[in-house]
């Protein structure tokens, strides 16, 4: 178990330069949804986030849940809303940057959203004010073709605007 969680500790700790909305999204990649704690577990693991309110809120639920439901729930405590974790957020410069930063949003609304109902960033609904947010991260080559590609309110979501960069 000391090993398991040794590897754990190595996989899931937030990276010194790495904001914590990009490490939510490295955790979910690395799938921490399919990693389930009881609250022993997780003090074991110690600090994974260099947030003291993070990391301690992780480890007060005894029951088991995934590591995925706990760093959200942990997330959500420390910061208000979804907008202090949004200045978290960098420009990006190749469409693959663009596509972390998109996905970064959706873990920012799952975060703070009642009414989702999934769990996967990839399927949560990529709405206008994500998109323009999108745009003006973005570098200035891209903004028009991006400001036309998503002007309407159709369902898509956050994979669905990805795969169209």
């Amino acid at each position: 178990m000391i090993q398991d969680l040794r590897g754990l500790r190595k996989d899931y700790t937030r990276r010194p330069d790495e904001s914590i909305i990009s490490r939510l999204v490295r955790l979910w990649d690395a799938g921490g949804e399919a990693t389930m704690l009881d609250g022993t577990e997780a003090r074991h693991l110690g600090s994974l986030s260099h947030d003291p309110v993070i990391d301690q809120e992780m480890m007060r639920e005894a029951s088991p849940c995934s590591l995925w439901e706990r760093v959200l729930g942990s997330v959500a405590q420390r910061y208000l809303c979804a907008d202090d974790l949004y200045m978290q957020q960098t420009q990006w410069k190749t469409i693959e940057q663009g596509i972390q930063r998109l996905r970064e949003m959706a873990v920012a609304e799952i975060v703070f959203s009642d009414d989702i109902n999934t769990r996967n960033p990839d399927l949560v609904p990529c709405t206008p004010v994500m998109w323009r947010k999108l745009v003006r991260l973005g570098p200035q080559e891209y903004s028009s073709a991006l400001a036309i590609m998503k002007w309407d309110e159709t369902e898509e979501t956050v994979l669905d605007m990805a795969k169209k960069l």
